[in-house]
Parts: C-alpha cells; structure tokens; sequence
C-alpha cells in the first residue's frame, strides 16, 4: 500500500524590528507557531502563505522577502486531525520570510482559529516553540538572514 501524501502547507516567518510575529492555537500542546495554512488546488505556495496570514490576521499589509525553507512532518500517533486531514499523513510546509509594512492596530486575529499573537525576539520562540524539529529549522532560517 503507497504512503499517503503530505498536505501541502504555507507558513510565514514575519519579521519587524529584531522581533517575530507568532500566532497561538486553541489547543494545548505545540499552540504556538507562525501564522499558516494549506494550500488550495488553484493555489502557489507563495498565494497560500499570503491568503492564510491575511485569513488569520485580518491584513495584507506584508512583504514577502523570499521562500526560506521547507519543514515536513508526520503526524503523531495520538494526535486528532479531522477527516479532511486523515487522507495525509502530516505536512510539507514551505516558509516564507516576509516584513510587515503595517501598525499592530492592522492585525484582527480570526478568533475561530487563533486566540493570541505576539512579536517575539528569538530567546523567546525557544520558550514557546514546543516542537524541537521545527525550532530547528526555524532557527536554521533565522540565522541564515542575519
């Protein structure tokens, strides 16, 4: 039996003043991350990553500087993913560096699907990143635009 395929994801890493902007999940383990979503048929993974930060965040006010890398996992054995996601087994997400050109007024958070964000500096996304595979790469990215 072949392998079921990764979804296709997109995530943006933005970027303003030294600081990130990280979204947080209404759930309890891995909440924190940078704002993303799957990519639809029609869609880039550039297309994506602008659609789900501007479905999420209320605003469009971004620069996309580059792709900066791609993480992919599988889904844990005990983690819940709803029917449209069990004909995956986990995620490709490919992560976009970009600025803000907007005011922290500008961002409205989708609360259906986010219930906080925050700039962090990077001594603060080792506290909150609880997966150590995706620090890695995010923090790989991070040093590489330095």
């Amino acid at each position: 039996m072949p392998k079921k395929p990764f979804r296709k994801n997109a995530s943006v890493i933005l970027r303003k003043n030294g600081k990130f902007l990280l979204v947080k999940k209404p759930r309890n383990h891995h909440a924190w991350q940078f704002p993303q979503g799957g990519v639809e048929a029609s869609e880039t993974f550039e297309e994506a990553a602008r659609r789900e930060f501007a479905e999420e965040l209320g605003t469009r006010k971004i620069k996309i500087l580059r792709e900066a890398g791609v993480y992919s996992y599988e889904w844990a054995a005990e983690e819940k993913v709803s029917e449209e996601l069990k004909k995956f087994r986990g995620q490709e997400v490919r992560l976009f560096l970009a600025e803000f050109l907007g005011k922290d007024a500008d961002i409205e958070l989708d609360q259906n699907e986010l219930t906080e964000w925050r700039w962090v500096d990077a001594a603060e996304l080792k506290e909150l990143i609880e997966s150590p595979e995706y620090l890695k790469k995010i923090l790989e990215i991070l040093n590489a635009t330095d």
